[in-house]
């Protein structure tokens, strides 16, 4: 790449399209890494208090990268007719645009996805994630198949045209150097992509008989609680829970799992998994929306109205707000009083008639339908009446304490 060709000026028409061309590049391989890394379960565990960092830059060189497609549209037209007996670079150059395009409009979609309806957003989810799994690798293959360096790597040795038949052998092989590389590159992207995509795509997919679950759930509980309504109510449930974790995943037992209300309360309550059991539980079915984009609709849910719980323990007149504990020791979210006190508030056991698998937050947790999932602590074991305000932990790293889903 020539860096004096970012400054120079009076440039001919093939060279402001190279230099828009490594512009473009540029700024889409930092969203390559940037959403890569915060995809990354490793990074989010680890690093968990840059992650909201990391997000506005990704989505600030997403919006930067609309320039160089803006500045290219108008000399589009004169560009096609360079390459109108080229029907691979036409070709490649559709393929290009496009993944861009659905890229770009996707992320805009998915940055304000407050002000547009869940459906949308979850539309626009589906789309980014396909042109990442799809797109990245082509966009990376046409880059390293386009590059110079690429190209000095593929060259043989000129040969003078022969009249006699072609045999094969290794002066002449089938593939030429540059064709078997480019074989390489491919195929090596598709074993690093496709496994990923492949991962991707299997929540999408019809149950076959007989599959297991690739993270299987370690939670042992007995007895198991019977749901009131067996079979799922409300519809069928619409969509898929992407599990996200900030701490490695618990694991409890009818043995180590208990249940505590405290704090500003008149009277204390602490429950084993029997007496937990025995609480009256409710049904409702809502939507479950996560601030990244996708929702879950439908879900049916059992378990305790939170309004309830609270009035059961009684409401000290110093407490306002509630703050609820995660049972792995680290993530915390608070509510104020009249929060808590919604109907739709509840404190559930139960998703789709059976007990709420470990990966989702199971046995026991909280669901805020028209709050963002951040709100709806997973593994809850506390909940204690505080007076003062509680910043949770994603608050903290930047999350807004408004967690309002907007319809």
């Amino acid at each position: 790449m020539n860096w004096r060709l970012f400054f120079a000026r009076n440039l001919k028409f093939g060279r402001k399209l190279t230099r828009l061309h490594h512009i473009n590049a540029i700024l889409f391989l930092v969203l390559t890494v940037t959403g890569f890394v915060l995809f990354s379960s490793y990074y989010r565990s680890t690093f968990p208090g840059s992650r909201v960092l990391v997000k506005d830059f990704h989505v600030w060189i997403g919006i930067l990268s609309t320039l160089p497609v803006l500045f290219y549209i108008p000399k589009m037209t004169k560009h096609l007719k360079t390459l109108r007996k080229r029907k691979n670079h036409r070709m490649n150059l559709y393929a290009v645009l496009s993944v861009l395009a659905s890229l770009i409009v996707s992320g805009l979609l998915l940055t304000y996805h407050r002000q547009i309806p869940p459906q949308l957003s979850s539309f626009a989810l589906i789309i980014h994630d396909l042109a990442t799994w799809l797109g990245v690798p082509y966009v990376i293959y046409h880059s390293v198949t386009r590059s110079q360096w690429f190209k000095n790597l593929g060259k043989q040795r000129q040969t003078k045209p022969q009249s006699e038949p072609m045999l094969i052998d290794r002066e002449n092989p089938i593939l030429k150097r540059r064709s078997f590389l480019r074989v390489l590159t491919g195929g090596i992207l598709a074993a690093v992509f496709l496994p990923l995509f492949g991962n991707w795509l299997q929540p999408y997919l019809p149950t076959m008989a007989g599959s297991s679950s690739p993270k299987p759930d370690r939670n042992k509980f007995d007895p198991l609680p019977e749901p009131k309504n067996p079979e799922p109510i409300g519809g069928e449930r619409k969509g898929q829970f992407r599990n996200y974790t900030v701490t490695e995943v618990p694991t409890f037992t009818d043995e180590n799992w208990g249940f505590t209300i405290d704090g500003l309360v008149k009277k204390q309550q602490k429950y084993n998994w029997q007496e937990f059991l025995e609480l009256e539980r409710r049904v409702q079915v809502s939507d479950f929306h996560c601030v990244t984009g996708w929702s879950v609709y439908n879900v049916t849910w059992e378990g305790i109205p939170l309004k309830k719980i609270l009035q059961d323990s009684g409401i000290d007149p110093k407490a306002n707000y509630v703050k609820f504990y995660s049972g792995d020791g680290v993530y915390t979210d608070s509510l104020t009083i009249s929060q808590a006190m919604q109907d739709d508030m509840i404190v559930a056991v139960l998703m789709d008639g059976e007990l709420i698998p470990q990966q989702n937050g199971g046995p026991v947790r909280l669901i805020t339908p028209k709050m963002y999932g951040y709100k709806s602590v997973k593994w809850l074991t506390r909940i204690e009446l505080i007076e003062n305000e509680h910043i949770g932990y994603w608050e903290k790293r930047g999350y807004k304490k408004n967690a309002w889903v907007t319809s």
